[in-house]
């Protein structure tokens, strides 16, 4: 997907109202747009950020795997997990929604591997 240079944010609610206004809920709890600001070591130690990322990274099987499992856990934030799958129980609208909420985050990621800008 491309976008538009001049498009620096991405709002979510919008995103959700074209696809379905209910998961904007549990996905504005799941979703982070900064997760190429996070260390890779971080983001494998956490599951959330896991999830997020391999939506990003359009792995999607991994990331209903990760949710399966968050889930099943007693994680606090495990409940938006369960009503994200309630409203979208095979994350169809899921990756729609991330797949344009992600656009400008994974760009941001290529143009600074391309220009060699170092993280924190």
């Amino acid at each position: 997907m491309s976008t538009v240079s001049e498009e620096r944010y991405v709002n979510l609610r919008d995103l959700c109202d074209e696809v379905d206004s209910d998961l904007f809920e549990p996905l504005s709890w799941i979703l982070i747009l900064n997760l190429d600001l996070i260390p890779k070591r971080d983001i494998r130690a956490n599951r959330n950020l896991s999830f997020s990322y391999n939506l990003m990274d359009e792995k999607y099987k991994e990331a209903e795997s990760i949710a399966q499992e968050i889930i099943s856990s007693k994680n606090p934030i495990s409940k938006h997990y369960v009503r994200l799958l309630e409203l979208d129980p095979n994350l169809k609208k899921t990756i729609e929604i991330a797949r344009k909420f992600f656009a400008l985050a994974h760009r941001r990621i290529e143009i600074s591997k391309q220009l060699g800008i170092k993280k924190f």
